[in-house]
């Protein structure tokens, strides 16, 4: 199975975003992709709370909703997009949601970003996502041609135990769609990542916005697709762009069978 990770510089435009993935994806049609990670806020990087209240979707019914199924049937591809705002029952509070598409354009799952980014990285810059977000409540593992892959997103990534929950799930393929900061990125990205992937034994694949944003905001990029024995198997630096990485679920269990590690827990 041949796995994606998009990264992009999401501007404060849907249509321009939307646009510029099927660009990238066009660009790409050879590589015969199977699953596509879309980053964490790809189809608008709001520059304030208002301009993202207003693009919300109700569940099931807008146009990036339909966007998503026409790209996935039209590229025979399982889309993994990374977030989008979609309406609550608080109306001011969207769930950050990871919408999942079929290849032929039909929703598998979805989950809603559970840890919400509430930081100071620093004296100038911090974040409070639940001001404007609502956080899920569910960890989500779905199948999708014999593999089982497990979602989250972005923040996620600092709450190991989600991920383990993931591998008691059976998992072989974890997704980290994200929005990661340039300075966060910059000092834990990498490191998280490979953790993430090591202690589970499995496949991580790490979509991330990059660069400057219309909102002032700048992230690191870095994008990649990491191996269960922590090896970096495809990664995209600052560039806008694609990476496509096949995977095999036989060596997977080969490493699993060979160092046993998962089955030596404790507690």
């Amino acid at each position: 199975m041949n796995l994606a990770a998009l990264q992009m510089t999401s501007t404060d435009s849907v249509d321009e975003n939307l646009n510029k993935i099927e660009s990238l994806l066009a660009t790409h049609k050879e590589a015969s992709i199977d699953v596509l990670v879309l980053p964490e806020n790809f189809a608008l990087m709001a520059k304030s709370t208002t301009q993202k209240l207003a693009i919300q979707e109700d569940f099931g019914n807008g146009m990036v909703q339909t966007w998503l199924n026409k790209v996935s049937k039209e590229n025979d591809i399982c889309i993994i997009a990374g977030s989008f705002p979609i309406r609550s029952r608080f109306d001011n509070r969207p769930y950050a949601r990871c919408l999942v598409y079929d290849r032929d354009g039909s929703l598998i799952t979805f989950y809603d970003k559970m840890h919400l980014f509430d930081v100071a990285v620093s004296n100038t810059e911090s974040y409070c996502e639940s001001n404007d977000n609502f956080a899920g409540n569910k960890p989500v593992v779905f199948e999708f041609e014999g593999i089982n892959i497990g979602l989250s997103i972005c923040y996620d990534l600092r709450f190991p135990e989600l991920y383990r929950f993931y591998q008691q799930q059976g998992v072989d393929v974890l997704t980290v769609p994200s929005a990661f900061t340039f300075a966060t990125g910059k000092a834990h990205w990498n490191t998280l990542l490979r953790a993430r992937a090591i202690e589970n034994l499995s496949y991580l694949v790490a979509s991330n916005q990059t660069g400057t944003h219309a909102n002032g905001r700048k992230t690191f990029g870095h994008s990649q697709i990491i191996g269960p024995w922590g090896e970096q198997l495809a990664m995209i630096e600052e560039q806008e762009g694609l990476i496509v990485q096949e995977i095999s679920k036989a060596q997977l269990s080969k490493t699993r069978s060979q160092f046993p590690v998962l089955e030596h827990r404790k507690l």
